[in-house]
């Protein structure tokens, strides 16, 4: 009775009808190298969503880079043009002719109407408004941090003047701006590193959902009244 058993059932494998169906998805990545794809993703998001042939995540992730590259290139000129915009402001309204293109200085001259003290003469009636006083009551020399060798002098006018007391309003609106649009840029920047992240990350993610590797095949053969076959079950 064993051995007939044992006959029916190699019987039933060689008759049977064996149908192996395999999603072609969980191994179409199998030959192809995850670090490649992750190293592509860090330089150019999407680059390596698309080696991997996800066309429309990488259509996504670079969409959504060029965009940002965009942004930071906008807010940098914008930024730039601003900072230069306020200096020959002060060059035109302050006398600044000597003012150099560098945020320090160039809002100093938006917090003091004047630089004056013992060699020019200050147009301010507030000693309060004068960069050189302010210096010496705190302890420091006239010439601290910006000589006057380098011509760092200006004068905006008397505060009794409505006129340069708009001037300088509209001197630290540009300076203002320049400031909102350099925290842009940065933003952009920081967006843009993020971007990347996500991109590595995902790209390692699909890789490994299309990479499966089918290395075990297993056979169970099968007899019952109505039917015999035989079960297939690949295991990676």
């Amino acid at each position: 009775m064993k051995k007939f058993l044992i006959l029916l059932i190699l019987v039933q494998i060689v008759y049977s009808q064996t149908v192996i169906s395999v999603d072609e998805n969980l191994s179409r990545n199998r030959d192809k190298s995850m670090i490649l794809s992750m190293a592509a993703s860090a330089v150019l998001p999407g680059a390596g969503h698309f080696y991997l042939g996800e066309k429309s995540r990488a259509a996504a992730f670079f969409w959504v880079d060029a965009a940002l590259w965009v942004a930071a290139g906008t807010t940098w000129l914008y930024s730039d043009s601003q900072l230069e915009n306020a200096r020959g402001y002060a060059v035109r309204y302050a006398g600044a002719e000597g003012a150099p293109k560098d945020l320090d200085f160039l809002t100093l001259m938006g917090d003091y109407r004047s630089r004056g003290g013992p060699l020019y003469q200050n147009s301010s009636p507030d000693n309060d408004e004068d960069y050189n006083q302010a210096m010496i009551r705190a302890g420091l020399a006239i010439d601290h941090e910006y000589p006057y060798e380098y011509g760092y002098i200006w004068d905006w006018g008397s505060s009794d003047n409505p006129e340069t007391t708009a001037r300088m309003e509209k001197y630290n609106e540009m300076l203002k701006r320049h400031r909102i649009a350099k925290i842009a840029f940065q933003v952009s920047l920081g967006a843009m590193a993020l971007n990347r992240v996500l991109a590595v990350l995902d790209a390692m993610r699909i890789y490994k959902r299309t990479s499966a590797n089918f290395s075990e095949l297993q056979i169970t053969p099968f007899a019952t009244p109505n039917r015999s076959g035989i079960f297939v079950n690949y295991e990676f």
